[in-house]
């Protein structure tokens, strides 16, 4: 199996990215002024009902003024008969446009890449600029309204607030992008079937996808005071996420059968088995990458912790005596996971 493609490239990728980054900022003007309009039409039929309830309350103390009483009842309800309309409306165009966008977006790469398909270095381009302004809005959800300067401490108010308003729109935007991702380096695949760099790329596009999915309690660094809707945190989410993280096992598994020496792509497996929870599996990855790089502490702790907290407490106990020999930093921290088995 080769490892480098003897295809030149076909562009000049500097000039490429530079004209690429040029269409991050008005993509994502447009992608905000989009998802933005909901939350001000919201709150003008809003401002609009909550007069016209005021009003009516003041009539209701009229009785004389009945008539002006059943008009503003009536006025009430058109109100709020064409607000359910136009929402239910501007909701079923929501994905189309985002749809659209994203494709705008990717057209725009194409025309400067002069996009051909079958060409690998046009499809590795082209899913680079959709990961790329993928990345860019990562979180961005939470950074839509800012309190002024003077009151900080209304700060995670605001972020939850545009959290709750935009996250699903933000999601969504991201979604289609990585998907784009993935599909380019599937293409690739099938142009380079034999490639190994091609299979890490396919690889790493599913664990980025995968993440997406992920629920972020899990994730390292998480901030408990953050906000996090509940519905990341579904069944839905963890269906997709095992989903996608399986694909990206399978692609190391490829790169595995044709580099079986390579610690880096057991280590990735061992992180995707990780991440689905599956700790013999990950145990197994965690011993083959011992037997390839026998000096690596870190690897040889990660491997005595999950010896540990899978009862092997003989092997763990092992493993924290080699650990105390070489003077390891953290082998003390070790004999914490002693009895952490959970039956």
């Amino acid at each position: 199996m080769t490892t480098a493609s003897t295809q030149p490239l076909s562009f000049d990728k500097q000039r490429y990215l530079q004209q690429v980054s040029q269409l991050w900022t008005p993509t994502l003007q447009r992608f905000n002024r989009f998802i933005t309009f909901y939350t001000f039409f919201n709150l003008i039929f809003l401002l609009i009902g909550a007069g016209e309830i005021a009003l009516f309350i003041s009539f209701f103390a009229l009785l004389s003024l009945s008539t002006v009483l059943g008009f503003t009842l009536a006025i009430f309800v058109l109100t709020l008969f064409s607000y359910f309309v136009l929402r239910l409306y501007f909701q079923a165009k929501k994905p189309d446009y985002l749809r659209g966008l994203c494709e705008s977006y990717l057209n725009q790469c194409k025309k400067i890449l002069q996009y051909k398909e079958g060409i690998p270095e046009h499809h590795i381009a082209l899913a680079n600029a959709a990961q790329k302004f993928a990345a860019i809005l990562q979180e961005k959800e939470y950074s839509y309204y800012a309190p002024p300067f003077f009151l900080k401490s209304l700060i995670p108010t605001m972020e939850k607030f545009s959290c709750f308003c935009h996250w699903r729109d933000v999601h969504k935007m991201r979604e289609l992008l990585l998907l784009r991702t993935a599909e380019e380096h599937i293409k690739v695949v099938k142009c380079e079937p034999t490639h190994l760099e091609v299979h890490a790329a396919l690889a790493n596009a599913y664990v980025m996808l995968s993440t997406l999915y992920a629920d972020p309690r899990k994730s390292e660094g998480y901030d408990e005071e953050r906000w996090i809707p509940p519905e990341r945190c579904s069944k839905e989410m963890e269906h997709h996420f095992r989903s996608t993280a399986e694909r990206a096992i399978e692609e190391f598994k490829i790169l595995g059968a044709y580099a079986p020496d390579d610690p880096w792509v057991h280590l990735q497996l061992a992180y995707s088995y990780h991440d689905l929870q599956m700790p013999k599996e990950e145990i197994q990855e965690y011993e083959i990458v011992l037997k390839l790089r026998p000096e690596d502490k870190d690897t040889l702790f990660k491997l005595g912790m999950l010896y540990f907290q899978q009862g092997k407490n003989a092997r763990g106990l092992r493993v924290f005596e080699m650990l105390k020999r070489t003077n390891y930093e953290k082998a003390e921290s070790l004999i914490k996971f002693y009895g952490a088995y959970d039956t």
